[in-house]
């Protein structure tokens, strides 16, 4: 089947695009890339623009394509590199010496993701780029190192049409399955009214500000340089008064704002934030505070010698908020009546729980990604010849399924 009968049959099957899409001079970004593009997925940016094909609340695939969104939160090219950068522990990902995006040698070059948060890729080893067969990353926690990669062996449109009518492999998935996806198609709400993108000029590399802010700038902006935040962070349905009634107290205003920009997340596979306003499932904010302090009792009452802060609401009691993969917990040592004055205060899993630390949550988050060291043992994330630009990401938390509430 040639291109225009495959495009023409995805059309037929999902419909006509939802609105006009942005313009995109593929020649530039063709140069930028130093690679052609699939014929099929150009034809597709050209007429669609940045879409969702299903539907976000069950499954869909949001297709990225050169562009900017209206609030500059998102750049194609910015995606791409952080993209790349957070799958870097995975196989035959791109070179990154040559500060810029240049793809090794039958690489994957990211296109999509789904609304589970998974990426989709092409194997560029093909010599025709209209033959590059689509490759899946999984981001599933429950999937792990297990089996995260999906290699489906055909070109885009055939698996778009394919993910529509039957479904495709996806370990992520429940079942195991993406799909089949609703027969509909609509622009990535994000991404409603993006402009088009324009490559950054030659030998710029589209991550100057990230560089920067590994030893420039502080707190929230700082970290938003470092990780551009999701576009829609999850945060729940409830409301910070809510989440302050339950947990007896207000929390640091560095903390808020921090949960707000990023929602529930896993930052660098190490450490998870939970869903701030989430006040009904066993993941939100004030379930997992309570969860955490449960457990943190008894532990002090066992061993009251290697726990030397009381647990909240006991004046300068222990308050954690977040944990790590290894079951470290991070919070604040509760001391006095203004939460914006309280040390933070860390229980590591594997060494005695040490003072509290010099500076706020955001503060502390900052120099964990920047690589420093906390005076807390067994609380740190990199060797000290790791750079931290290879190794840091944000990646959100979906929403959780039926089966999980």
């Amino acid at each position: 089947m040639d291109l225009t009968a495959r495009v023409a049959a995805f059309t037929a099957l999902v419909g006509p695009p939802p609105d006009p899409a942005p313009a995109v001079d593929w020649a530039a970004v063709e140069a930028w890339l130093e690679t052609p593009l699939p014929a099929d997925y150009k034809a597709l940016a050209s007429a669609y623009g940045p879409v969702e094909i299903g539907h976000p609340d069950s499954a869909a695939i949001r297709l990225h394509t050169p562009c900017v969104s209206a609030d500059g939160r998102y750049a194609y090219g910015s995606w791409l590199v952080e993209t790349h950068r957070h799958s870097a522990i995975r196989p035959r990902m791109f070179t990154r010496e040559r500060r810029r995006f240049l793809p090794d040698e039958g690489g994957l070059l990211a296109f999509a993701t789904t609304s589970g948060g998974d990426h989709l890729f092409w194997d560029t080893s093909a010599a025709d780029p209209d033959a590059w067969p689509v490759v899946l990353l999984t981001t599933s926690v429950a999937v792990g190192g297990d089996a995260p990669w999906v290699a489906y062996e055909v070109p885009l449109t055939e698996l778009l049409r394919a993910a529509v009518r039957d479904g495709v492999p996806n370990p992520g998935e429940p079942g195991g399955l993406l799909g089949p996806l609703p027969r509909t198609v609509r622009t990535w709400a994000p991404l409603s009214g993006a402009t088009p993108w324009s490559p950054p000029p030659r030998g710029t590399y589209v991550d100057a500000r990230q560089h920067a802010a590994l030893t420039e700038g502080e707190g929230l902006d700082a970290i938003t340089a470092l990780i551009p935040p999701p576009l829609t962070p999850r945060l729940g349905e409830g409301s910070w008064e809510a989440v302050f009634e339950r947990l007896g107290t207000r929390l640091p205003a560095d903390f808020v704002a921090l949960a707000e920009t990023y929602g529930a997340g896993n930052w660098s596979w190490w450490l998870d934030m939970p869903a701030p306003l989430d006040l009904d499932h066993r993941s939100g904010l004030a379930a997992g505070v309570e969860e955490m302090l449960d457990g943190y009792r008894q532990l002090r009452d066992a061993h009251p010698a290697y726990y030397p802060l009381p647990a909240w609401p006991a004046p300068g009691g222990f308050l954690p908020v977040a944990s790590t993969i290894d079951g470290d917990q991070i919070g604040w040592c509760a001391e006095g009546d203004d939460p914006d004055r309280w040390r933070v205060a860390v229980n590591p899993r594997h060494a005695e729980q040490g003072p509290p630390l010099a500076g706020d949550f955001t503060g502390t988050l900052l120099n964990w990604l920047r690589g420093g060291r906390p005076s807390t043992e067994g609380f740190f994330w990199l060797r000290k010849d790791q750079d931290p630009l290879e190794h840091m990401f944000f990646e959100p938390f979906g929403a959780p399924r039926k089966d999980e509430e």
